[in-house]
């Protein structure tokens, strides 16, 4: 199946709902519909409960997005459309037509993107607004409750492909098979202590069987084609402070997004009409 809205966990036909069915309450007047409710709990083998839950906070976020005067451009949907049919592997064309093969039509996959455009610049408003990076002493106490959580292959096993164009290396990812011209290829065991801390954890997060993206190499490019990976060592916090950074980052990301948004509820004027079975 072809993935096109990687966590956008919610997706409504709303302008059914608000036809079946009548309405179940209300969240600052913009109405939630018992099909709403009794459909996407079937569809996400929900409870009611948190059914309820997922659409009220929906219903703020729309609130939200009408009150920042976010939009997403026809522009804007056309070049993510395009991000996404290239991390499928895929030109647009065949991504289209990939999808509309499973049932989906190009009119409901742009409304779904532009949805998930829209929820996203929210997030990122209302993150950057508040959020606080952590400095080296928040990191390094990260690192030190959490250090068996930092280990490391000793060495990995890897194919190493170099070209001065960087086209051909996108190519060769498309076709592994085929001997490209003007790419130097090379068997490798490579031990990770030789390695500089970003590019070991580059080859460290890469899962066997897969290329790491095409990477700029100076005067040339180069990818990564991880084999296998062997043995353990614990990481040091040097080698580990970027994933340290990243993993702190979503935490506080998750817990302001959680906070704004359970201060939102608590002031909406949320009625209930009719409670759903």
């Amino acid at each position: 199946m072809i993935k096109y809205l990687t966590s956008f966990a919610l997706v409504m036909t709303t302008s059914l709902a608000g036809v079946i069915g009548g309405i179940s309450m209300t969240v600052d007047s913009e109405a939630i519909t018992l099909y709403e409710i009794q459909s996407h709990a079937a569809q996400n083998k929900l409870s009611t409960e948190e059914t309820v839950n997922r659409l009220i906070q929906r219903k703020i976020e729309d609130i939200e997005i009408k009150r920042a005067g976010i939009i997403a451009s026809p522009y804007e949907v056309d070049q993510k459309m395009k991000e996404i049919a290239k991390q499928n592997g895929m030109s647009e064309v065949q991504f289209k037509e990939a999808l509309v093969a499973e049932g989906h039509t190009e009119k409901r996959i742009r409304q779904d993107i532009e949805e998930k455009f829209k929820r996203d610049q929210l997030y990122k408003k209302i993150i950057g607004s508040s959020l606080k990076k952590p400095d080296d002493e928040e990191l390094q106490s990260y690192y030190d409750l959490h250090q068996n959580e930092f280990n490391m292959p000793t060495s990995i096993e890897l194919v190493e492909y170099i070209s001065p164009s960087k086209e051909a290396l996108e190519m060769q990812q498309k076709q592994p098979m085929v001997n490209m011209p003007n790419v130097e290829v090379t068997s490798k065991v490579v031990d990770l202590k030789t390695v500089n801390p970003q590019l070991a954890g580059l080859l460290v997060q890469t899962p066997d069987g897969s290329f790491t993206p095409v990477l700029n190499l100076g005067k040339v490019a180069g990818m990564f084609f991880v084999q296998n990976k062997t043995g353990q060592q614990n990481v040091s916090f040097a080698m580990a402070k970027q994933q340290i950074f990243a993993r702190v980052m979503k935490s506080k990301e998750q817990a302001s997004l959680i906070e704004y948004f359970e201060k939102k509820k608590s002031e909406a004027n949320i009625k209930v009409i009719r409670r759903p079975n």
